[in-house]
């Protein structure tokens, strides 16, 4: 019996060994098909393709980060409270916060990849959480009109907490800021409005790029080294898989 239980400590020990430090999940909280319109893009009018409004959970040093929030419970009033008029082009909503609840997961911090109206929707479902967002960010949601942004999303009172970036260039970016101090979650300002991009380092070296508002900069951000993949709400995500898959 002795020997049994020491053998299964050992295993227990060397499982705990092997978990991965840092991985990933792609929360998908709706998705949009609009194959009726069209974007003028690169001097041609082309069709646009579905985008899956996206939260990202994460995990590093037993941390939860939400990067992004999707769209959320309250997506319908918030857009109907600035226009009323539109017609809504996404599907079925699965508010992120619904799905972690379902599982029991626990977020501490949302970090606002960008404060347009389809990134910050989840913001109030989250509404106990810091939210971590550049000063650029955080003015932006204060100040510009719709549709950008839309001002109810922000109404609850969001306990912001803005990010001290440095002016260190990484990967083509101006300013940086390394989150835990090892390299493996490395946030980025993009150009414009103060919307964050993030590499995120696995254990095994795989490195991937989130990019808060994918539209912004395309054509003005150098090309990201071909071993890092780009994730974005239009590009990757369905060969990576959806929450509750994780990757690590």
């Amino acid at each position: 019996m002795r020997r049994l239980w020491l053998f299964l400590c050992l295993m227990l020990l060397a499982g705990a060994s092997h978990a991965a430090d840092t991985r990933f999940s792609l929360v998908r909280t709706a998705q949009t098909h609009s194959s009726g319109e069209f974007a003028w893009r690169d001097g041609g009018w082309v069709e646009a393709v579905p985008v899956d409004h996206l939260a990202v959970l994460i995990e590093h040093q037993g941390v939860r980060l939400l990067f992004g929030t999707g769209l959320g419970r309250q997506v319908d009033a918030q857009l109907d409270s600035v226009l009323p008029w539109r017609e809504k082009h996404y599907g079925a909503v699965s508010p992120a916060r619904d799905q972690l609840d379902r599982d029991g997961i626990a977020v501490d911090r949302v970090l606002l990849a960008c404060a347009r109206w389809e990134h910050a929707s989840g913001l109030a479902d989250f509404a106990e959480l810091p939210v971590l967002a550049s000063a650029e960010s955080i003015a932006y949601a204060a100040h510009a009109t719709p549709p950008a942004v839309v001002p109810a999303q922000f109404a609850h009172g969001v306990r912001w907490r803005p990010l001290a970036f440095q002016r260190r260039a990484y990967l083509g970016f101006d300013e940086s800021l390394d989150l835990f101090g090892d390299e493996r979650l490395v946030l980025v300002k993009r150009p414009g409005h103060g919307a964050l991009g993030l590499f995120l380092t696995l254990d095994d070296g795989r490195r991937y790029f989130f990019a808060g508002d994918p539209e912004d900069d395309r054509s003005s951000q150098k090309p990201l080294p071909a071993q890092i993949l780009r994730v974005d709400a239009s590009a990757a995500p369905s060969r990576l898989g959806f929450y509750p898959h994780w990757i690590e």
